[in-house]
């Protein structure tokens, strides 16, 4: 990992252009928008050097990045997805065929063994971006409602993004003393605070794998989620997750039903959030196929 110390966007391309003249390297690998001003001017210039741009998204979150995206998707030499369903939203939107997938699973050492917890406590988390597109806003009403249903828990907000406006949502939902903005965590210390949790509360519009969801499910949290994006292809609702229905902001009290079912029979709990802990056992781990898919097109 190499910071170039760039105090902006632009300055970080320079910066990051001098450096990759410096390493001379024949594979590069582009990921998010942001990266996309670098890496395809370098390609531009450099022809021989091998380019992959990395998706991890099944939409497109706003106007700047489909441009650069778009642009990544004339330069590049081949495509990755973060999972099966990024690859379909790349085949349909961009016109990009064969992308490689490269789920993101990651060697995770701590065993999730019997949870146990207290049905009357729950204790709630949220990993990730502070927005409405991620469902945040969708997060703070379910906690509204399960909190006039009478269920004692704590809703745990692990991000970062305008946290002065969410902070005065939940004032405003009255979840002052329940919901609670965290400081956002180094992703080495992610899954360890995780363990500390019952459930992983994660209503977003859109995903493509969704990696707080899968670390969570490797953990054994109960994840109560929107099947968009790959959530859908690797959960089953109420088998290793609680699913929030179509139309989502209109079921929020179904979801609400749905939970207080399982708090109210623990052996369900642990049924699913065994269920969810053996979920990715399966899984090849992100570097192996990341090796495999890079060694591949080198022989190409």
């Amino acid at each position: 990992i190499i910071s170039t110390g760039a105090s902006g966007l632009v300055s970080g391309w320079l910066k990051g252009y001098k450096l990759l003249k410096k390493l001379q390297p024949d594979f590069i690998i582009s990921s998010l928008w942001k990266s996309v001003g670098l890496s395809a001017t370098y390609k531009l210039l450099n022809k021989k050097v091998y380019l992959c741009g990395f998706f991890h998204s099944a939409s497109s979150p706003h106007l700047t990045s489909t441009v650069f995206m778009k642009l990544m998707s004339f330069v590049q030499d081949a495509s990755l997805a973060d999972s099966y369903a990024t690859k379909q939203f790349l085949e349909k939107f961009y016109k990009i065929k064969n992308a490689s997938v490269i789920p993101y699973v990651f060697t995770f050492t701590q065993k999730a063994g019997h949870k146990d917890y207290n049905p009357l406590a729950i204790k709630i988390a949220y990993f990730g971006r502070i927005s409405q597109r991620k469902g945040v806003d969708r997060s703070i009403e379910f906690c509204n409602l399960l909190k006039k249903e009478g269920v004692n828990f704590i809703f745990d907000i692990y991000g970062d993004g305008p946290i002065e406006i969410y902070k005065e949502k939940i004032k405003n939902s009255g979840l002052v003393n329940v919901a609670y903005i965290q400081k956002i965590l180094p992703l080495h210390l992610v899954m360890e605070k995780m363990q500390c949790y019952d459930f992983l509360l994660q209503l977003s519009n859109h995903e493509g794998m969704a990696l707080a969801v899968v670390e969570a499910m490797i953990c054994g949290l109960v994840p109560i989620v929107t099947p968009v994006g790959e959530i859908k292809r690797y959960s089953i609702d109420g088998f290793n997750a609680i699913w929030l229905d179509p139309a989502f902001d209109d079921n929020l009290p179904g979801l609400v039903e749905k939970v207080k079912k399982v708090l109210n029979n623990p052996s369900v709990y642990q049924s699913i959030s065994t269920a969810a802990a053996g979920t990715f056992i399966n899984y090849k781990k992100y570097s192996e196929v990341l090796v495999e898919v890079v060694d591949s097109y080198l022989k190409d």
